[in-house]
């Protein structure tokens, strides 16, 4: 079920929902925080994992202010959550923001 977001962030969550689609766990949330953190701005950010996990939003804000300082995931973990996202198309969202 697609939920109500701008049409700004329609690509953004389908990418997450196509990398995705019986949602995020936990040991690849922060990993895919980091990873989109590059390409958007925090609200937006938050605002499109908020929408696609149910989180609170106030609560992933937080988490994307997190990931913005961190710097210790594992390569392998992070190499793991762009190789879902790059069968989805990653590169051309890229391209598009």
């Amino acid at each position: 079920m697609q939920k109500t977001i701008p049409a700004h962030l329609t690509s953004t969550y389908k990418l997450i929902q196509c990398a995705f689609p019986q949602g995020i766990d936990d040991q690849k949330y922060l990993p895919l925080l980091s990873i989109l953190y590059k390409n958007m701005s925090d609200r937006s950010l938050a605002q499109v994992v908020a929408e696609y996990t149910g989180k609170n939003y106030y609560f992933v804000l937080n988490d994307v202010y997190r990931v913005g300082s961190m710097t210790n995931f594992s390569f392998e973990v992070i190499d793991l959550v762009k190789q879902k996202l790059m069968s989805c198309d990653y590169e051309k969202w890229l391209a598009d923001e």
